[in-house]
């Protein structure tokens, strides 16, 4: 009865803010990919199976491969949770590895606990701190004993899965030398009997990682860069992860995306994994924590949230085009701006405008635009690096004109983005999130440099070969296309 009182007065707050459309749609959404999911336990134990045959391969490795040190911040963790955790490294196929305990607990019971695994594992180490610092400070304080190659980041309650270091290992041997690394995740219940929500993730993705902290776990980085980025920082507790992975990545070269669930984020009642607004202080520290990133790379934007906690609309400055542009039929030769229709069934060539500033690429003739389209647009495609912007596009029926493809997402259980329905947001919010894409959308927008020389090319192929030069193509959400009847 509390459990559902709980959750009654969790929708009541968020129709309070947002609406009931939005509640709505977010149930329905909820409800559909968790039908889509029903799956997944068995999936994730051939998954798990699978790595287990590779045990005699991983003790091959562990002879040469590098050393992990996994750095884990504790505080009054209740006993059980914390000898599971200890135990789903002590399970590793792979073996060498460290595990750095950092204790702010007040009770003994933490340190009696670590204690007892540490005297037959000389690679479980422990301090006991003499106050808590709080979880910033408490995981230098881990950071600080860590001796490897690399250091991972374990919530003292959360789980490694079979085979989480082993692939580790692999794919930093494979590479030769990445900078940093990390996997798919899941959800886990408090008891370790039901496996839910796993969130298949893309290949590293700059754009993505401002609208929110998909990378989470399990996040492992050079303890070199680590200690040159400067650890974590107490100013941003609940997101101190979020800040430090930001730093991390900022000074990184190569970055590696395991596709493969191999994180189990520990799901009750005081977790963010559970209830969201348990931890609403975290939110206002993640966003605080892109704002600082965004500073330091010298780009001015606008952080607002968006109607789903920990996930942020990024409002790039706008440059100097500005007009009251309403359809592509008042925007066509303004302010140094042309647009190009396309046939997209035949994704036929086009011929190039010759000195525009932009070019606008659409295969809609009538379409009603979201206030403030073309400014949306010029803002982000303005930013270094990056050459295409895409719009969202509806068809005639309110619903995703195309998919948004990103590289490296391997869900066997998602659909495509197309034919998704204006209201909601898709799998992990995606639709309204910053994000690279792999293939445009049906509206995007081109820098006019970028097109120089180029009489006629076919939309697609444009855009293949603008990318295929170094240039990032994006999707800008917030830059919105309703195509009319």
């Amino acid at each position: 009865m509390s459990h559902m009182m709980r959750l009654c007065g969790r929708g009541l707050r968020y129709i309070r803010q947002y609406g009931p459309a939005q509640l709505y749609y977010k149930i329905i959404e909820r409800r559909q990919r968790s039908r889509a999911e029903a799956g997944y336990e068995a999936w994730l134990l051939k998954q798990c199976a699978q790595e287990e045959t590779e045990a005699l391969e991983a003790g091959k490795l562990s002879g040469r491969g590098p050393r992990i040190s996994i750095l884990v911040p504790a505080y009054e963790t209740p006993v059980l949770f914390l000898q599971q955790m200890i135990e789903s490294v002590q399970n590793q196929s792979y073996t060498n590895w460290e595990l750095c305990i950092a204790d702010g607990s007040v009770s003994d019971q933490v340190q009696t606990a670590v204690e007892a695994y540490a005297k037959t594992d000389s690679r479980i180490r422990f301090c006991k701190l003499k106050e808590n610092l709080g979880i910033s400070e408490n995981t230098n304080a881990a950071l600080s004993m860590a001796e490897g190659d690399y250091v991972g980041l374990l919530d003292h309650d959360d789980l490694l899965l079979p085979g989480a270091l082993y692939e580790t290992a692999r794919a930093l041997v494979e590479a030769g030398d990445a900078d940093a690394l990390y996997t798919d995740e899941d959800k886990v219940n408090m008891d370790l009997t039901r496996h839910f929500q796993p969130h298949f993730k893309p290949d590293f993705d700059r754009e993505y990682l401002l609208s929110n902290n998909y990378i989470c776990h399990f996040f492992v980085v050079k303890r070199e860069l680590a200690c040159t980025a400067g650890g974590f920082r107490g100013e941003f507790d609940g997101a101190q992860d979020y800040d430090f992975i930001l730093r991390c990545t900022e000074n990184a070269g190569k970055i590696l995306h395991i596709p493969r669930v191999l994180y189990s984020w520990r799901c009750h009642e005081d977790s963010t994994a559970a209830n969201p607004e348990s931890k609403l202080y975290a939110y206002e520290a993640g966003k605080r924590a892109v704002a600082a990133h965004l500073e330091r790379m010298g780009v001015r934007a606008e952080l607002l949230d968006t109607t789903n906690l920990g996930f942020y609309q990024v409002r790039f400055s706008p440059g100097e085009k500005k007009g009251l542009i309403k359809s592509f039929g008042n925007l066509n030769g303004q302010m140094g701006v042309n647009v190009v229709y396309y046939d997209k069934a035949r994704n036929n060539s086009v011929i190039i405008p010759k000195d525009s500033d932009y070019v606008l690429f659409t295969c809609i003739k009538k379409a009603k635009l979201s206030e403030g389209f073309l400014e949306e647009l010029c803002s982000c495609c303005t930013r270094p690096g990056i050459g295409i912007v895409c719009a969202r596009v509806y068809d005639r029926q309110k619903r995703l004109s195309s998919d948004l493809s990103m590289k490296g997402v391997r869900d066997p259980f998602g659909s495509s983005m197309k034919g998704l329905r204006t209201g909601c947001t898709g799998y992990f919010h995606r639709a309204v999130l910053h994000q690279e894409l792999t293939a445009p959308t049906d509206c995007f927008l081109v820098k006019g440099s970028l097109l120089r020389g180029k009489e006629t090319l076919a939309p697609q192929k444009l855009c293949e070969e603008i990318r295929k030069q170094g240039y990032r193509m994006v999707y800008h959400p917030w830059a919105v296309v309703y195509e009319d009847r």
